[in-house]
């Protein structure tokens, strides 16, 4: 029988050619990098009293307002893609459009569910839930009923936010903090 000590060799760094260097240098151009907080402000989850740019996360494209129309575009400058979450005293976030003072809710119409910019007031159609997503980012649950329903991108250039169907894979949202 084998001692365990004849099959184990050790060798040190030396002997297998690993150097340690003797010191260490940072580039200049580190510091030219944005604070850890401001790398921050992509993929976090939405927060009541807060504005955000909300961005696809497969497409790039932006929630945004269009002639009042609800839809996904580039992002531009302006208010009509900035969102402020704001949260009742049940718990459910809802997010008003900053340049129209409008909130995102959807229209109950089952043969052609969409998302429209139509509420004044933060009530049981615009109720949403955002919830973490494994593959990053996060869904967007709006309330209906009893149950919850996600956004999700349609029509047919895709750029329409629709109400999907529980069993279909959601689309995945990036809230982008907008600093004041």
């Amino acid at each position: 029988m084998q001692n365990a000590d004849d099959t184990v060799s050790l060798f040190t760094a030396e002997e297998e050619g690993c150097y340690t260097p003797t010191h260490t240098s940072m580039p200049s151009d580190d510091w030219e990098l944005p604070s850890y907080s401001r790398l921050n402000t992509v993929g976090m989850c939405p927060w009541k009293d807060t504005t955000y740019i909300i961005r696809n996360a497969e497409t790039d494209l932006v929630i945004s307002l269009n002639d009042g129309d609800l839809i996904l575009s580039p992002q531009e400058k302006g208010h009509y893609c900035h969102w402020h979450c704001v949260e009742n005293s049940e718990g459910w976030f809802g997010f008003r459009n900053v340049a129209a003072g409008r909130y995102i809710g959807h229209n109950n119409n089952r043969r052609n569910w969409r998302f429209v910019v139509e509420g004044r007031q933060h009530r049981e159609w615009e109720y949403f839930c955002a919830r973490q997503h494994p593959s990053g980012g996060h869904i967007l649950l709006v309330k209906h009923w009893n149950g919850f329903q996600p956004m999700t991108v349609g029509g047919p250039d895709n750029t329409e936010l629709v109400v999907g169907e529980r069993d279909v894979d959601p689309a995945r949202w990036e809230f982008i903090k907008i600093e004041s």
